[in-house]
């Protein structure tokens, strides 16, 4: 052996790297129960990655339609808005890490997320499972004589096959959830630098994305069919022993340290793997070796190094580096030879090989058999008699027999691989046990992390949390409390809905529910664009929705109260205008609405109803003002289809008896249009670059318009571009609404004309 050993190739010779990756979240505060920390995340962000995993876990069950809680599931529109917010609360941990000189705090951010997300898909399978019974049970209920048998055995294999559906969840819950990191990781490297970064097989680790379920079809698919039992063909501590033990006799020199992949962050968790029975060989130098995966290519696939040489040497490289690859592959080789003759004496290569033999027709016999007892029949001679006892009992269950002709061919073919094929199935499975093993030990450190926090959920604990300043919270910006943050100034939206009355009356009599179509077609899309614009919804009823947004002491970055408010109300429109739709094609009254908003430069007021919160602001009044709209307006300007949606007048007196009462005030028309203060115009001209464009357009104006133009961010930073009208307000005969002069006072109309943007945009040359 000694002899053996001097001559063999030290493993030291080769450019090897070594694996190490590590977190730590030490340094940060325990919560209330002193051992975990306490993490509050967004409640949004929580009902949004609960509602698309629950979709997600009904797709990948491939259930029948009747099990579907939504017809129309507009998949790229919830995957956007969950990408939306989970930025923005990951943004706020990287925000929160930079203020308080802390990069922990990203770290607990980022992995809260992990667990949020593995936890949510586990729980959301039991949702769906108790959903898909609660439907079965509804059926039955109507039909008490034809119970629905084809439904049950469809739950039943929706059960079976909860592992592949969890990991098909997980993928894709994670790939977009990768995608948000890579976004965020280029601020992180300008903040806290490279060392920062979370590698990214981390978070494509298959382990963590299938919440830590491994079984043989997940082995196969992932990996490749190794066991933890003893029983198993290829054992996974006995070949970790194996590898472990031959590269500590060849290892020689130490390894350059330098060379190990950076931690995450500061000092951390052990490296050494929860392995039962590990060797005392055990060096952590050297499993640093074989997690960093390409290292068993470096050390034994000759077989590539030989096909560079040949490449090499057609296109003439340097004689001094073809000696470096001829001498590299004749060290590969023998260090090949070497553990392949271990291998080899420890009965182990027939079960490397036949993982990939058997994949092909592993499907034929799994289930009823498991992944590990196919490759049991056709390694160990001893267990195929008990296996072939078992697929004869499941005859009956399967309504077939199991033909053995197919794993008797691969046994056949097994025995008669060659030695060099047999070489080659080696190099393979290194390459992925070692992949398998990185990814198991990296699983196992986020897990631990993990486990060391505690995502509260329930506001007693959060409060009590929060008071002992040992909270983390990583939310979005609506949800902060107003105390946390002084309040400086706000903006309100209000709509004032006209023709919902008739609507219900009409749908009422058709046997409809109008609370329903309200509900999905108008309350909801506007509740799901709020947090888009860091809104608040203040009052919602059927004729009337206001909405506020708050702006914030010492945070300038989210500054735009009103530049929000006009584009959320432009949204607004959108959403009505398609409820419009469909009822014109049901054959119901259309929807009216008129949008005022306005602005106040300071706080609101505040009291509470027992546990309702009730504000009182100047700027509601203001709103409400501004979304109204005169009857006899309405009626006369309909008929002369004006090309805005909101126009002011100033009533003359001129020609009218004084026992005649004139209106006071000014007279609104505000249909489907919005109309900003000229407070919020003053303020929304410091949110943001208003540019001003003079303009005609003979389609809509024989007179010259006034326009300001500008973009402003939403909280999802995307940047959405206003167009303002300003217009004098002209002195009007009440009778005809002709024109006797213009005053000197202005009003400001939030444009939604299309032939108004077309203009606007090729004025700027965009």
């Amino acid at each position: 052996m000694a002899s053996v050993l001097k001559s063999s190739p030290k493993i030291s010779q080769f450019p090897l790297k070594a694996y190490h990756f590590e977190i730590s979240i030490d340094r940060l505060k325990r919560g209330i129960d002193n051992v975990r920390h306490d993490v509050h995340i967004s409640p949004d962000f929580h009902r949004m990655t609960n509602r698309l995993v629950f979709q997600l876990i009904l797709y990948y069950a491939e259930v029948s339609p009747i099990f579907h809680t939504e017809s129309q599931f507009h998949w790229h529109n919830e995957i956007s808005e969950f990408k939306r917010l989970c930025h923005a609360i990951l943004q706020h941990g990287i925000n929160t890490a930079k203020s308080s000189r802390e990069i922990q705090i990203d770290i607990l951010a980022q992995i809260s997320v992990v667990k949020l997300l593995t936890e949510d898909i586990a729980h959301q399978f039991d949702e769906a499972v108790q959903h898909l019974k609660t439907v079965i049970r509804k059926q039955e209920l109507a039909q008490p004589m034809e119970p629905p048998v084809t439904l049950r055995e469809e739950v039943s294999a929706v059960i079976q096959r909860k592992d592949q559906i969890i990991q098909s969840v997980g993928s894709d819950i994670f790939q977009y959830f990768i995608e948000v990191q890579h976004e965020l990781n280029k601020l992180r490297i300008s903040n806290f630098g490279e060392k920062s970064i979370i590698p990214k097989e981390i978070l494509s680790n298959p382990i963590l994305q299938s919440t830590g379920q491994i079984n043989g079809f997940f082995l196969i698919e992932n990996y490749v069919l190794i066991g933890h039992r003893i029983e198993d063909p290829i054992n996974y501590n006995a070949l970790f022993n194996l590898l472990m033990n031959f590269l500590a006799e060849h290892l020689g020199e130490s390894l350059d340290k330098g060379q190990s992949a950076m931690p995450a962050s500061g000092k951390g968790h052990g490296t050494k793997p929860e392995i039962t029975n590990m060797t005392d060989a055990y060096r952590p130098e050297i499993d640093g070796i074989i997690k960093y995966v390409s290292n068993i290519d470096l050390l034994f696939n000759f077989f590539k190094t030989k096909e560079t040489l040949k490449k090499q040497k057609k296109q003439q490289a340097a004689s001094g580096h073809l000696r470096k690859l001829k001498n590299r592959a004749n060290d590969q080789k023998k260090l090949l030879d070497l553990f392949f003759r271990r291998i080899t004496n420890e009965l182990m290569i027939n079960g490397i090989v036949a993982p990939y033999m058997m994949a092909p027709i592993v499907k034929e016999y799994c289930p009823p058999l498991s992944a590990q007892e196919c490759l049991q029949y056709l390694v160990i001679p001893k267990a195929r008699k008990t296996i072939v006892q078992k697929l004869n009992r499941f005859k009956r269950y399967y309504s077939q027999s199991f033909s053995l002709y197919e794993l008797d061919q691969t046994v056949q073919k097994i025995k008669h691989t060659s030695k060099r094929r047999q070489q080659r199935y080696l190099i393979r499975f290194l390459t992925d046990f070692a992949r398998y093993h990185r990814d198991l030990i990296n699983y196992q450190v986020v897990k631990d992390t993990a486990d060391s926090i505690n995502i509260r959920s329930e506001e007693k604990s959060i409060r009590l949390s929060r008071e002992n300043q040992s909270l983390y919270e990583f939310i979005l910006s609506h949800e902060q409390e107003a105390e946390a943050r002084q309040i400086q100034n706000h903006s309100v939206v209000k709509a004032d809905i006209r023709g919902s009355s008739k609507i219900i009356d009409q749908m009422k009599e058709k046997q409809q529910n109008p609370a329903t179509s309200f509900s999905l077609n108008f309350f909801d899309p506007i509740n799901n664009i709020l947090a888009l614009y860091g809104a608040q919804k203040i009052f919602i009823e059927g004729d009337a929705v206001i909405l506020s947004i708050f702006e914030h002491e010492d945070v300038p970055g989210e500054w735009y109260a009103v530049s929000r408010a006009c584009g959320l109300a432009i949204n607004m429109l959108l959403i009505v205008s398609r409820y419009n739709l469909r009822n014109r094609i049901n054959r119901l009254p259309m929807l009216d609405i008129g949008i005022g908003i306005g602005f106040a430069g300071h706080a609101p007021t505040f009291f509470y109803d027992n546990d309702n919160q009730i504000m009182i602001s100047p700027a509601i009044n203001i709103a409400d003002r501004l979304s109204e709209c005169h009857k006899s307006l309405r009626r006369k300007l309909r008929k002369q289809k004006p090309p805005f949606n909101v126009y002011r007048y100033k009533p003359s007196p001129d020609g009218i008896p004084e026992s005649v009462p004139l209106p006071t005030g000014f007279l609104r028309y505000n249909v489907k249009g919005i109309e900003l203060h000229e407070s919020g115009f003053k303020k929304l001209a410091n949110e943001i670059h208003l540019e001003q464009v003079n303009c005609r357009i003979p389609e809509l104006s024989t007179d010259p318009i006034a326009l300001y133009t500008g973009k402003f961010p939403t909280m999802a930073g995307r940047y959405q571009r206003l167009v303002i009208r300003e217009a004098l307000i002209p002195e009007v005969s009440l009778n005809d609404l002709q024109i006797i002069r213009y005053t000197d006072q202005k009003y400001y109309e939030v444009c939604t004309n299309s032939q108004v943007y077309t203009y606007v945009k090729k004025h700027l040359k965009e």
